[in-house]
């Protein structure tokens, strides 16, 4: 499907049904194959997720070319060459497999879940207003933010066609036997010991006119957390910079894309709305950073009578049943609150931190696999520094962990982590409740 031509163009709800149905019957005839690869050998078919190895991961890193991620305007990608159109930078395809050749194989964030989702955003403050403290409820700090963010983040708006997708970057090292677990566990000091997820989470909104849909990333700490529930701790658009110096030489490779590679682009997102319809460039409001928080309300984890009971019969369990966990989790659940950082030095003052909407479920939860082709595009954070030139003098700004023990600038010591202090302190300006 070409969609240069606006008039034939599907509208938002259609391109989310066309990726959904995709991924529907690539799950189908996943299960088809391993019914009748299962009843050939005789097993009973019990599901279980290859993950990528370490030294995969490795050399897809080494081997990539990655501007097809930053570039690819497409929705769901394959290795059929034919599909690929010619378009221009703001126009994108649907592009499908036929069912006969492979599609593309995901190393990092490999398994997870999908589902459709909506985002409900929160009326903006009136400009020149104060708002209520999140915590006091206190009307004594002046609004920071005075223009009200655009495109897909607009106040007061539901954009109601979206695919959101979970996953972990990948397998902890403690589930990698060979010598690249135990070399990455050496290279971070033993932070990756204890490490069960490396959670990461991927938002699609599709919109109207032929324009590509937006996309923002998302990724808790780059040491992975303790916990093997996905939606336990903040996710950032930004990634901390601070790496081992043996694992510079991997991460290195993606300097060659950007000099900001773990801190990606916003202005996309906020460029044009679910219509299609554009922002002019001296219009465009986006925020530094995007923040996910777990919903007080989320029902993703593994529930505590499931844990005891695995417990009682002397089960470990799985670093992956965040899978079957969130599986069953019901359409219309709130999974996230958003939270922005409006410019970098905000990200530093627990009171300037914006909660602006929130993340729903519009549809049951189902698997995601390495092969289903989603693809979600990333923006360099050039893009976004191009339109706020000011920016790049901000983010060399000095700053401490909230820890004390880490000194940086905001652009290498600012993400999920730091971020999740900040809110956890509960001064930041709840647009809900203004």
């Amino acid at each position: 499907m070409n969609n240069t031509d606006e008039k034939d163009a599907l509208s938002p709800s259609q391109q989310q049904q066309e990726v959904w149905e995709r991924i529907l019957h690539h799950n189908d005839m996943k299960r088809e194959n391993s019914t009748s690869t299962s009843s050939k050998s005789g097993t009973t078919g019990t599901s279980h997720e290859e993950w990528p190895a370490y030294k995969t991961i490795l050399d897809d890193i080494v081997n990539t070319d990655y501007t097809h991620v930053l570039e690819c305007p497409h929705d769901i990608l394959s290795n059929n060459k034919s599909s690929e159109n010619k378009l221009s930078s703001q126009k994108k395809t649907l592009s499908f497999s036929s069912g006969k050749e492979k599609n593309i194989r995901k190393a990092f964030c490999a398994h997870g879940v999908v589902a459709c989702a909506k985002i409900e955003m929160f009326s903006n403050p009136t400009s020149g207003t104060n708002h209520k403290n999140a915590q006091h409820g206190n009307a004594d700090i002046s609004l920071s933010h005075d223009h009200p963010y655009t495109g897909l983040l607009s106040p007061n708006r539901t954009i109601s066609h979206c695919i959101i997708r979970l996953s972990s970057a990948m397998k902890p090292p403690a589930y990698e036997t060979n010598m690249f677990g135990r070399y990455f566990v050496k290279a971070t000091g033993g932070k990756l010991k204890d490490a069960k997820l490396f959670p990461m989470v991927a938002l699609k909104a599709f919109r109207g006119q032929g324009v590509r849909s937006g996309n923002l990333l998302f990724a808790g700490p780059k040491i992975g957390q303790k916990s093997n529930e996905l939606i336990k701790h903040c996710l950032c658009s930004q990634m901390t910079e601070r790496v081992p110096s043996l694992l510079q030489p991997f991460i290195k490779k993606f300097y060659n894309y950007s000099d900001h590679p773990l801190s990606l682009g916003v202005s996309d997102f906020c460029s044009f709305d679910e219509k299609g319809d554009a922002i002019p460039s001296d219009e465009v409001q986006f925020p530094y950073v995007v923040v996910l928080k777990p919903a007080e309300k989320s029902t993703s984890s593994q529930s505590p009578s499931k844990k005891k009971n695995n417990e009682a019969e002397g089960k470990e369990d799985k670093f992956d049943s965040f899978i079957d966990d969130l599986l069953q989790v019901p359409s219309g659940s709130t999974l996230f609150d958003i939270f922005a950082c409006p410019d970098p030095t905000s990200s530093l003052d627990a009171s300037k931190i914006q909660r602006i909407g929130r993340i729903m479920t519009t549809s049951e939860i189902i698997k995601s696999s390495p092969e289903d082709g989603l693809f979600f595009r990333h923006q360099k954070k050039e893009e976004d520094f191009e339109l706020r030139p000011h920016w790049r003098k901000e983010v060399n700004t000095d700053c401490t962990s909230k820890c004390g023990k880490a000194k940086g600038t905001i652009g290498r010591l600012v993400g999920s982590t730091f971020l999740e202090s900040c809110i956890n302190e509960k001064k930041y300006i709840d647009f809900e409740d203004c």
